[in-house]
């Protein structure tokens, strides 16, 4: 009897269980014809963004010019443009820059030493008392990218024209009885001519 009773109590409580207030069955097994609960739109997060979360650029008066100082001014039709819009002096086509068209012809290597009209005048005033080079060789056809000869002696630049200019100290130079030839030494490149 003992065994009845414990069974039955067994029984009441596993039902009292499933069939009470914290329903562990219904909750895991609902029924076939429950609709599928959906979140509440309140719960929901909101991404949207307030109308005054961030500055807002005044409106401008569409009809009305606009105000602007004397750094904002338009001022591209003062302005002569020599090339295509947003060429520089060394990107425009050499059809329209003389300049340029001057130095597509040069050498490379006269690129080597760029010397403006100040630095020219510079050397030859530096080289008027200098000595004229004395050569069997013709150098009357060599001129810039061109080579020296083998055996045409070369002179160095005097320490005064260095220091007014010291790129000219890693140079030498044969001076003619019209021009001044700048020979790179190591592999006796003419890379500047300066006529006297």
């Amino acid at each position: 009897m003992r065994k009845v009773l414990l069974w039955s109590a067994m029984t009441v409580a596993l039902l009292g269980a499933l069939l009470g207030p914290h329903n562990v069955w219904a909750q895991n097994n609902p029924p076939a014809d429950a609709q599928p609960q959906t979140p509440s739109p309140a719960a929901a997060p909101d991404y949207t963004v307030p109308p005054n979360a961030q500055p807002q650029s005044p409106l401008a008066d569409q009809a009305a010019p606009a105000a602007v100082g004397p750094a904002q001014a338009n001022t591209a039709s003062t302005i002569e443009h020599k090339g295509p819009p947003g060429a520089t002096p060394q990107t425009i086509p050499s059809t329209i820059s003389a300049e340029n068209a001057a130095l597509d012809k040069l050498p490379t290597t006269a690129l080597q030493l760029p010397l403006n009209d100040e630095q020219r005048r510079l050397i030859a005033k530096s080289l008027a008392a200098a000595p004229q080079t004395q050569t069997k060789a013709d150098l009357t056809n060599v001129h810039v990218a061109g080579f020296l000869p083998t055996g045409v002696p070369i002179q160095g630049f005097s320490s005064e024209l260095t220091k007014q200019y010291p790129p000219m100290g890693q140079y030498k130079y044969v001076k003619l009885n019209n021009r001044v030839l700048i020979v790179d030494p190591p592999n006796l490149t003419v890379v500047g001519e300066i006529p006297l």
